[in-house]
């Protein structure tokens, strides 16, 4: 029936429906075969006006005037486009729909809609070319969508940085030299020894950077975040050169120690080896030893101390890290297990193995291939683990860790017992909240002692009252309240880092827990009576959780 209503305006440029007088629709009059009609008139690709056809539809069913008059319902458009913003507008798009019989888009349009979305920086004018031959390719009504613009992103302050000048001589000692062509290696050529002399540069301070802005495609600056800035310090033996603000420089002669924003100069005692020909050596400052220390030898440094070789059945001490290329080596000498190496440092023991032996730490153990048979205590974490995560077994003995442990194989095949003891510091926690549990009990009832004198106070004739009373008990309530919070705060910071510190220590296998194994978490203890696979051993301040990482399971004391 549509096809009796519909015809093009005198322009060609519309499609009018009209009402025809000898014509009438009944109630059943809709869309149907208007596409048909439009197709047939050669308005196939002109844009249909949905509400007009509605409208029309509605009019002619009600046999209203306008419908005899006639009404617009399809028309010829021209291809358009739209900018759009994205990316918190650092990039713009240009969105073109096809033309419904209409003019493809031309150059002035597009550098228009540009002036209109305030698009001004980062326009890639090849893609506006692309914007103008898919205007005259798209079908009518069909849209395409076209990058045209992009914003510069500001570039970031660079952190200040410090440059060594000096290379560092704990590493020296870890890295023999070549001694001939053939490549044989002599442990104790290590080269000359590294040492510096007055006013020798140390270390330079390369200072942060503010950043470049950046750019919206609308113009408008994107500030860059500077660098965090940090000056450079002057340490024992080293100062600011006079000169360069950026430089240290040395005030003495002697050893460098780097350290992360200066440089110590100190005194150091470099040896080929400890032993009979040295005696024992007790030195303020740090030592290297380019060997070994060997059996029955006591050395005492309040420095750090930097092993080439081995340390064996030896008496060691430093208030600073230990680092031995080789192995620290002992044995049983008694029947209570008292071992006849023994090695402690205020700072950080590193070496590659360790058995038999009694190693004490304030901070970290890491040991790279294997802890045979030791006593170890240490503040922080006890790492059993070379580079690439292959081998590291931590086995026999007991190991008291104030943190977490991490290790390729726990324990051993056959009866040999292992116990592990971590986040030993828990009773530390316990026993820091109990006391600020007690703290906040006790603030409590001394508020609650104030608020009931407040309140007698309040019974009291006003005539009887004095001033100095009132603003004497206002200032106690004050004060008593501010310590409240302040312990209150405590006990709350405080129980979120024992929740923190509970998530973060835990006892890691990456490879195989062997029988025989002791856990121990606080007072709780499980051990282990069959092999298991890589495996996390946690603690809930109440049991022992074990899962492996292949499957999930809870097991609690069957282990």
């Amino acid at each position: 029936m549509w096809n009796k209503f519909v015809a093009f305006s005198d322009n060609n440029e519309q499609v009018i429906a009209k009402l025809s007088p000898d014509i009438t629709v009944d109630n059943s009059f809709d869309t149907r075969g208007l596409s048909d009609a439009l197709t047939a008139l050669g308005a196939g690709d002109l844009y249909v006006l949905e509400d007009e056809v509605t409208r029309f539809i509605n009019l002619a069913k009600d046999m209203k005037s306008e419908a005899y008059v006639g009404i617009t319902i399809a028309e010829v458009r021209d291809a358009k486009v739209e900018v759009v913003l994205s990316d918190h507008d650092m990039l713009a798009s240009m969105i073109v729909t096809g033309a419904y019989k209409g003019k493809p888009l031309k150059g002035p349009e597009i550098v228009q809609a540009l002036a209109q979305a305030h698009i001004t920086k980062g326009i890639n004018k090849l893609a506006l070319k692309k914007v103008l031959v898919m205007s005259h390719q798209l079908k009518a009504g069909a849209t395409f969508t076209q990058p045209v613009a992009k914003g510069k992103n500001p570039i970031q302050g660079s952190d200040a940085k410090f440059v060594a000048l000096v290379k560092d001589p704990t590493k020296q000692v870890l890295a023999p030299k070549a001694e001939d062509e053939g490549g044989k290696v002599d442990m104790l050529n290590l080269g000359e020894t590294i040492t510096v002399a007055e006013n020798d540069p140390l270390m330079k301070r390369v200072p942060a950077t503010k950043g470049k802005p950046g750019m919206t495609v609308q113009g408008k600056p994107i500030p860059p975040k500077p660098g965090n800035d940090a000056v450079l310090k002057p340490g024992k033996g080293t100062k600011v050169s006079p000169n360069d603000p950026n430089l240290l420089v040395a005030e003495v002669s002697g050893m460098p120690i780097l350290k992360e924003r200066t440089v110590d100069v100190e005194d150091a005692l470099c040896l080929p080896t400890i032993g009979v020909s040295t005696g024992h050596v007790k030195f303020k400052g740090n030592v290297v030893v380019f060997g070994n220390i060997e059996s029955d030898m006591v050395v005492r440094t309040t420095g750090s101390l930097t092993v080439g070789g081995f340390i064996e059945s030896a008496d060691v001490q430093a208030q600073g890290d230990i680092e031995v290329a080789k192995g620290i080596i002992g044995h049983n000498v008694s029947e209570d297990d008292k071992k006849s190496c023994v090695v402690k440092s205020g700072g950080s023991i590193k070496a590659n193995y360790a058995q038999f032996s009694e190693l004490q730490a304030a901070n970290d153990i890491h040991l790279a291939v294997h802890c045979m048979n030791n006593e170890i205590r240490c503040g922080h974490n006890l790492v059993v683990c070379d580079a690439n995560e292959r081998q590291g077994t931590l086995s026999g003995g007991s190991a008291k860790v104030g943190d977490k442990v991490s290790c390729v194989n726990l324990g051993v095949e056959g009866d040999t017992a292992t116990h592990v003891h971590a986040f030993a510091r828990f009773q530390m926690f316990k026993d820091r909240q109990a006391k600020l549990k007690e703290q906040y009990t006790q603030a409590q009832e001394a508020t609650m002692g104030l608020i009931r004198k407040e309140l007698e106070f309040k019974k009291i004739p006003k005539a009887e009252r004095t001033q100095e009373q009132a603003d004497k008990l206002e200032a106690d309530k004050s004060e008593a309240n501010e310590y409240l919070e302040k312990v209150k705060h405590a006990r709350d910071t405080h129980e979120q880092e024992l929740e923190v510190a509970l998530a973060d220590t835990n006892i890691e296998v990456k490879n195989k827990v062997y029988s025989h194994v002791t856990v121990q978490f606080g007072e709780e203890k499980v051990t282990t009576k069959r092999i298991h696979g890589p495996s996390i051993f946690s603690f809930n301040q109440f049991e022992i959780k074990f899962s492996s990482m292949l499957e999930s399971e809870d097991v609690g004391q069957e282990l």
